[in-house]
């Protein structure tokens, strides 16, 4: 399957801002528009149903989806790191034995074998993730493989448990469009980069 690189970049580019624009923490608290206009209780003459009395209930907080027990062994610091540049061109060669055009960030181009790699310190979306997932094990830490494709694989390194951290993951996707080991590199990749981030 060979897919143009505009394309491949344009949709990881998308993809990215995406989940780039939602790890932001909004400190304050909600309060209702002053302007807003206040509904009225009281029922209408027209309605032919009677009206229930709903007794009061609790609300329930809401569950975000399990992606399985979190396992730390070795706590890493999660806050205050750059968000893209836990690896380095070098790295990126290393792993792909190719050449990167990328001088840092987000995303990689690879030549020779032509692929896309990003790198993200994230949240952790595995459940919503399509592809063949498997739970593994890096440095101690739970860790999750998402194979969408034998091109396109992603690794998941859990950082902390801590749930006051919003970006408690590191991430790195593997897209090939010419042949190469996507799940080998990421989880090489993903290794590297959770062992040069320093421990909490």
């Amino acid at each position: 399957m060979h897919l143009r690189p505009a394309a491949v970049l344009l949709a990881l580019g998308l993809t990215l801002a995406t989940a780039t624009g939602c790890a932001e923490q909004v400190r304050g608290s909600a309060s209702p528009d002053p302007k807003a206009v206040e509904q009225s209780t009281a029922p209408s003459t027209t309605s032919r149903k009677p009206q229930r009395s709903a007794t009061p209930s609790k609300p329930t907080a809401p569950t975000a989806p399990k992606q399985g027990d979190v396992k730390i062994g070795t706590k890493k610091k999660a806050t205050g790191l750059e968000t893209c540049g836990v690896l380095k061109p070098a790295d990126i060669e290393a792993a792909t034995g190719g050449k990167s055009s990328a001088d840092g960030g987000c995303i990689h181009t690879v030549t020779n074998p032509s692929a896309v790699i990003t790198q993200l310190v994230t949240i952790p979306d595995v459940v919503d993730q399509e592809g063949e997932k498997k739970q593994i094990d890096i440095g101690g830490n739970t860790a999750w493989q998402v194979a969408a494709s034998k091109e396109d694989c992603q690794v998941t390194v859990m950082l902390t448990d801590d749930p006051a951290v919003i970006t408690p993951a590191f991430s790195v996707s593997v897209l090939a469009i010419d042949d190469l080991d996507t799940c080998g590199t990421a989880l090489k990749l993903a290794t590297e980069g959770f062992n040069r981030i320093p421990n909490a």
